[in-house]
């Protein structure tokens, strides 16, 4: 988490929409999540070639979230809407 937050600082104030790309093993197997933040708007895109949801990956999105929120504390932003999480489908080649 901290590695996150001292990325996030080093980029700037943040507040221009810009993504954050970081791929997650989810221990499960050697499967792999890409991650991508974006700071600006408190949005977390996911990719995931497995059906369901964020929930599958506890560890993850606490882990995303926290530094998230360290970097917003460290960086004393005030608005404190929550984080929103949106699955991107991944679609198979036919």
């Amino acid at each position: 988490m901290n590695e996150l937050v001292d990325r996030f600082m080093v980029a700037g104030d943040n507040t221009t929409p810009s993504l954050y790309f970081l791929s997650f093993n989810s221990d499960n197997g050697g499967h792999w999540v890409l991650v991508a933040m974006d700071l600006s708007r408190l949005m977390v895109y996911y990719l995931d070639s497995l059906p369901g949801d964020w929930s599958k990956y506890p560890s993850m999105k606490k882990a995303v979230d926290a530094a998230i929120l360290k970097f917003r504390s460290k960086k004393n932003y005030r608005n404190r809407k929550d984080i929103t999480w949106v699955r991107v489908q991944v679609l198979e080649n036919q």
